[in-house]
């Protein structure tokens, strides 16, 4: 029960109902069990000749009571029982939901999307049905015969403790083939993760398979997915189903140890007839729950997984949604001697500089040099393992996730858009904007001329993942948002990478005007962006190797120099193939 018991906080009324169903459906149990020795008991007087026939009037007002009592408490038991583990559930699904807005969002870059989705549906849905179906059986697959035994114990001792005596043996040998299972479970798991991370990538990733014609091996990787789970799930299912059977075996075994003990004390005339029949009655009645919950209990160990790894993302670090209070002094972001590692491999070392509020950094270097890690740092995806990152002199993770987000604007190269309309979409940045206010914010982006030519203009749904639109009109969207949202600081990673240049002529001019006042840091690849940045930041293997003016940097000769003089030639050869081509192609056309 340990893991499971800590789910029970989550709805206290959920709880109480959840427990008293179980406790309702014992004693539903209860009078299940008493009929058999209220019949003893009145077969007794029979024998005997106390009781005589007035008795059996009372005889059938006990048994009729016994009848009505099991079907009301049964009933009303499972009521509850069904009850109660919604409500437990709906609350823990929210509890969930909330911790995962809690989280840092470093922690989404490093699970794959089908794993997080499997854990949100699958292992969710196992947990639900442990408290709505398994454990309320196992409970009373236990308290049945344990109220049968002490019952009987009150009867005859010795045919009791023959009725049980294989029992135990059987129940350690469940126990031990169960461990072997539960490894096999946790593999099995894996595999499934595994299998619904390839799904989400095939299905994803169809377009690109298909024009490269390389479905075939992505349908190949799913095959052999597929095959090691049929082949390991045989091998569970060998492991569980055998241990069930051996304990079905051991556990009937006990009947004939039974018999054979009431042979001994029939030879002994130590047996009555009514205590022999009452047995006979009972013994396979107290045998058979405990054959059911051996099934019931194999399978909850085994989904008892799925409440092990969702305890596990519970147990997950998140960010404080509230700072402590500290007031800050303006908008300047300063780096102190900040390193930071991805799973023990060095990614940035040792990096101190200040953005003075209303600058524009700039980070430049070559690609792995650390660059995305800083900004993820700055907008707490992670926390530095040494040094400190300040906003307006107070530490970041003083702040609390929700100031921080407040004032920080992110225009990333992943743009990331909802199935609403387009206002929906760019309304994130601010709820409270009206549609004009939207409007204006998508003229100032660039984004009014091909919203026009959608099909309803900006009441257009743009569907899952906004398809129907260019990597470029995305982007854009994506910057109308962050212009809506008007933040104190603006962190853009190559903002203008995926438009053509009259677009990214246009967005520039657009973030230029959005950045006056505002302390900016910036990723670029095309140096030509960040020639008027304020200081610019040059970084190699994790480290800032150079830092200065544009002007500054070349007159050095150093990194950056050899960087401008690259892009530089690289442009000029592309500007003179360009014309080759051209001239290729009239001359073919001619």
């Amino acid at each position: 029960m340990q893991g499971l018991s800590g789910l029970l906080r989550y709805s206290q009324q959920g709880r109480r109902q959840f427990l008293r169903g179980i406790a309702l459906r014992t004693l539903a149990q209860l009078f299940t069990v008493l009929p058999f020795f209220i019949a003893w008991l009145a077969l007794g007087d029979l024998q005997w000749g106390g009781g005589g026939w007035s008795q059996w009037s009372w005889l059938a007002a006990g048994l009729g009571i016994c009848l009505l009592a099991q079907l009301v408490f049964s009933h009303f038991g499972q009521l509850d029982c069904f009850l109660g583990s919604y409500a437990l559930m709906s609350q823990y699904r929210q509890a969930l939901a909330e911790h995962l807005r809690r989280l840092p969002l470093g922690w989404f870059q490093r699970h794959r999307v089908g794993s997080t989705s499997a854990l949100l549906t699958d292992q969710v849905k196992r947990v639900e049905e442990i408290f709505s179906h398994m454990l309320p059986e196992v409970v009373l697959g236990l308290v049945t015969p344990l109220l049968f035994a002490m019952l009987l114990m009150l009867v005859d001792p010795w045919l009791t403790l023959a009725l049980f005596a294989t029992v135990i043996p059987g129940a350690l040998l469940l126990w031990l083939m169960t461990h072997f299972l539960l490894r096999g479970a946790c593999e099995q798991g894996q595999r499934f993760a595994i299998a619904s991370g390839l799904l989400v990538e095939f299905v994803s990733g169809i377009k690109t398979l298909r024009l490269f014609n390389r479905h075939q091996q992505m349908l190949v990787r799913l095959d052999e997915t597929f095959a090691d789970i049929r082949r390991a799930s045989m091998g569970m299912e060998a492991w569980g189903g055998g241990g069930v059977l051996l304990f079905r075996l051991l556990a009937e075994s006990g009947l004939v140890v039974m018999f054979i003990t009431a042979a001994a004390l029939w030879q002994q005339d130590a047996l009555p007839p009514a205590t022999w029949l009452l047995f006979v009655l009972v013994g396979y009645k107290v045998i058979s729950p405990l054959l059911d919950a051996a099934a019931w209990f194999t399978l909850l160990r085994v989904m008892r997984q799925s409440a092990a790894k969702l305890d596990a993302l519970m147990a997950e670090p998140t960010q404080p949604e509230e700072g402590n209070g500290s007031t800050t002094q303006g908008n300047s972001v300063r780096f102190e001697k900040v390193s930071f590692a991805y799973d023990s491999q060095p990614v940035v070392s040792d990096i101190s500089f200040t953005a003075p509020e209303g600058s524009v950094t700039a980070l430049v270097g070559p690609s792995g040099s650390g660059k995305s890690t800083l900004l993820h740092l700055l907008g707490g995806f992670w926390s530095p393992q040494q040094g400190e990152i300040s906003l307006g002199g107070v530490a970041l993770a003083k702040l609390g996730a929700r100031e921080l987000h407040q004032r920080m604007g992110y225009v990333m190269q992943d743009v990331q858009l909802f199935d609403g309309s387009v206002l929906d979409n760019v309304r994130i940045g601010n709820p409270q904007a009206n549609d004009e206010q939207i409007i204006e914010a998508c003229r100032q982006a660039w984004c009014q001329e091909f919203i026009e030519r959608l099909p309803q203009g900006y009441h257009t749904r743009l569907g899952e993942g906004a398809q129907r639109l260019s990597g470029g009109e995305r982007q854009r969207l994506s910057i109308a948002r962050m212009m809506l949202k008007d933040p104190a600081i603006i962190i853009l990673d190559e903002a203008t990478a995926l438009l053509d240049p009259l677009s990214q002529a246009q967005v520039q001019m657009a973030l230029s005007k959005l950045a006056r006042g505002k302390t900016v840091l910036m990723i670029a690849h095309r140096l030509r962006t960040v020639e008027f940045a304020s200081q610019i930041l040059v970084l190699e293997n994790g480290r800032i190797v150079e830092r200065g003016t544009h002007t500054h940097l070349l007159a050095k000769g150093g990194l950056y120099a050899r960087l401008w003089q690259a892009q530089e030639q690289e442009r000029t050869l592309s500007e003179g193939k360009r014309d080759q081509l051209n001239v290729g192609f009239a001359d073919a056309h001619h």
